[in-house]
């Protein structure tokens, strides 16, 4: 169901439980802490809706002196009218779980993996979930841009942003989904701010990234943000900003600009009439 390597990678951390339904991976530490939930492999136990997610409200479980979140894996776009939360690959969760645990082995911040499940389907589709431990007071950088920051406070957040995408692409990590909504935003009583990865679905940790990923990377990034410049009072300056931050040296800074306007130009129509079909399966 998984590849071996796979399976022994997270053998280090995580105890498995098989069955004809499918497959559970759980964090040795939060064994018993799950199991008080009633989650299992066939059981969603006591989770119930939260208050937060984007699009597909994530789930909560709460256990003694814990808090847990658990994500249902959904289609994006136009696929999720057509295949809902069916997939034909059963690895997704466990590969993000093995991913999970190498981005904090380089002292990157995500939430840590608590269980990773793959549930059989009809058709021979799968049912796929990913429990996380909770970030307590987190906000995700969208809805932290529409607090009403100081000046100086939020040219910090954006240049905090752009070192800390510089330093993500020098890891080699290459998230697939990179907006606003999948970075979380949590403060020290100073104020502080870290930055935390979410939905590592399809992402991906390499030696090193080539210019041309970290610019398709840097786009998707451009283009969410841009789309809802309005309601953010997002400015050229906070742009420049984060660009600075992310590539200090002028000449780079200029020839990544570039390329990422030139990507943006080159893909706007495919985006539109994308972005025009997934309003209209909507409704």
């Amino acid at each position: 169901m998984i590849e071996s390597a796979l399976r022994a990678a997270l053998s280090e951390v995580f105890d498995f439980d098989e069955g004809p339904r499918g497959l559970l991976a759980v964090r040795r530490s939060a064994r018993r802490a799950l199991a008080s939930t009633g989650f299992a492999l066939d059981s969603d136990g006591a989770a119930a809706d939260s208050e937060l997610g984007g699009r597909n409200p994530l789930a909560a479980l709460q256990a003694p002196g814990e808090s847990y979140l658990v994500r249902r894996f959904t289609h994006g776009g136009l696929l999720r009218w057509l295949t809902g939360r069916r997939f034909l690959d059963p690895e997704r969760p466990f590969v993000e779980a093995h991913l999970s645990e190498r981005l904090r082995a380089l002292g990157l911040a995500t939430p840590e993996v608590i269980a990773a499940r793959a549930v059989r389907a009809l058709a021979g589709a799968w049912r796929l979930d990913l429990v996380t431990r909770r970030v307590e007071g987190g906000r995700d950088l969208e809805a932290e841009l529409t607090q009403r920051l100081a000046r100086r406070e939020r040219a910090q957040l954006f240049e905090h942003f752009g070192s800390w995408l510089a330093r993500l692409h020098a890891c080699g990590f290459l998230h697939a989904d990179l907006h606003l909504k999948n970075v979380l935003v949590t403060r020290t009583a100073d104020g502080r701010a870290t930055l935390w990865l979410l939905d590592l679905d399809r992402s991906a940790l390499r030696s090193a990234l080539t210019e041309r990923e970290r610019v398709a990377n840097l786009a998707r990034l451009v283009r969410y943000a841009w789309r809802r410049r309005e309601p953010l009072e997002l400015r050229r300056v906070d742009f420049a900003r984060g660009l600075r931050a992310y590539a200090p040296a002028r000449d780079e800074r200029r020839r990544l600009w570039r390329a990422i306007v030139s990507r943006l130009r080159s893909r706007a129509l495919a985006h539109r009439a994308g972005w025009w079909l997934e309003a209209r399966a909507g409704r």
